[in-house]
């Protein structure tokens, strides 16, 4: 017989039992906002997301300050959003038009911009985009934002090549815009309940859809160069297809990596460049045969992580420094053992070097923090790690785990598998532990 409800008794998370339900299938059964199915087309898709840009104020300050379009924050901002505004011909017809204008009885426009988006494998087409910008450029329109599967270093680094200058081309990628809309949740940065409800919907819409996703596949010429480039002297220079087949896909799995750890960890990871992205991976890779990416954890540029990729060994490393400002070099050790303890069972798997001023250390890479815990217990006299000719004080650890991929790192699909999942372990073992 099934159970009755009762009101002011029963509770919610009883009712599946109630209906004889399983917990997932009355979960299947919830009415969505935004359902899936025919919602999947193109221009379904971006007519949800425009309008869940209208409705959350959190959520579209955030996207547009990251376009450097600070009115935005004004509190007499208002945007509006339209979908597939045809110009002249059939050939001219931007997905959507956003809007920003301020003011109530008679609003002025202070930003307009195309938005023009693709999902699935679509690619943004450059032709296309060059007739929407000679469209724009008719009406006094000077943006288009393009939306696609496609990852990007930042939203100012566009897709699109084109040699038509005076104009603004932005780019965010649909895992762009699903992570922000699900970090906004996360930390509670959504004032109004209806508009966490609404971003929430957007990020389960965006999450569910077939054709949306994040970096998958590292491309058809990945495991060629990859082996080519294995067979380099550090010091031989690279040709320029091999370059080209290495740092694109290199680029867009950057952003991904940094886009997968601020979903996973509850950190904000973001990479840290000071020029164009695709010049400093070019000088690396011509210099040492070695990439290697910075994050900086919650917008602290002196809060970082690295992560390199050796070309040549196949080799993934993630690294931090940590500094510990008290006591002397053996204390200090103690300290770091007593932190990066606390989560046992991977401490073999961690190595710890003690950098002394001028940047002096003993032999690199050899002392794991298992071989410390045991010298910690049996109190040994000074640790594996340090040197008093070296000084009384350590200036910096260098903790780090390194993992050889083999085969694994020229498989277009294990490869990003292994290095993101190493990412995310790193920041589990190590950096969770330092906080």
């Amino acid at each position: 017989m099934a159970i009755k409800i009762k009101l002011g008794t029963t509770k919610l998370e009883e009712l599946h039992e109630v209906l004889e339900l399983s917990e997932e299938l009355l979960e299947t059964k919830k009415s969505r906002l935004f359902p899936i199915g025919n919602s999947e087309q193109e221009r379904a898709t971006v007519s949800i997301f425009l309008a869940s840009l209208s409705a959350v104020k959190e959520y579209r300050e955030e996207l547009f300050m990251s376009l450097n379009i600070k009115k935005i924050k004004n509190n007499n901002i208002n945007i509006h959003t339209y979908v597939e505004i045809q110009g002249g011909n059939d050939n001219d017809r931007p997905d959507g038009l956003i809007v920003i204008t301020s003011g109530k009885n008679t609003p002025i426009i202070e930003w307009i911009g195309f938005v023009e988006a693709k999902i699935g494998e679509n690619l943004l087409c450059d032709n296309q985009i060059e007739r929407y910008i000679d469209f724009a450029n008719e009406l006094g329109i000077k943006d288009i934002i393009t939306i696609s599967n496609y990852l990007v270093t930042t939203p100012f680094d566009t897709p699109i090549t084109t040699k038509k200058r005076s104009f603004n081309l932005y780019h965010w990628s649909w895992e762009y815009l699903r992570v922000i809309a699900s970090r906004l949740i996360k930390t509670d940065a959504v004032e109004d309940e209806d508009h966490i409800y609404i971003l929430n919907e957007l990020q389960i819409y965006l999450t569910s859809h077939r054709n949306l996703r994040g970096f998958i596949n590292m491309g058809s010429e990945w495991k060629n160069s990859v082996n080519t480039v294995q067979g380099y002297s550090k010091e031989q220079k690279i040709k320029q297809d091999l370059l080209d087949a290495i740092i694109e896909p290199i680029i867009q799995e950057e952003k991904d990596i940094s886009l997968r750890l601020t979903d996973t960890t509850g950190y904000l990871v973001e990479l840290v460049f000071k020029k164009d992205r695709k010049s400093e991976i070019t000088e690396m890779l011509q210099n040492n045969k070695v990439i290697t990416s910075q994050y900086s954890l919650n917008g602290n540029k002196k809060d970082t992580f690295c992560i390199s990729i050796d070309f040549i060994r196949q080799e993934i490393q993630c690294y931090k420094e940590v500094i510990i400002d008290k006591g002397q070099a053996k204390s200090q050790t103690s300290h770091l053992i007593k932190m990066l303890q606390q989560d046992g069972g991977y401490s073999e798997n961690i190595f710890v070097n003690a950098i002394y001023t001028r940047n002096k250390s003993i032999e690199k890479d050899t002392v794991t923090l298992a071989d410390l815990i045991t010298e910690k217990n049996k109190s040994v006299a000074f640790y594996s790690n340090l040197d008093k000719d070296l000084g009384d004080t350590v200036k910096y650890f260098e903790i780090k785990t390194k993992d050889q991929l083999g085969k694994r790192f020229q498989g277009t699909k294990t490869f990003i598998d292994d290095i993101e999942g190493f990412a995310e372990r790193f920041i589990e073992q190590v950096i969770i532990n330092i906080k």
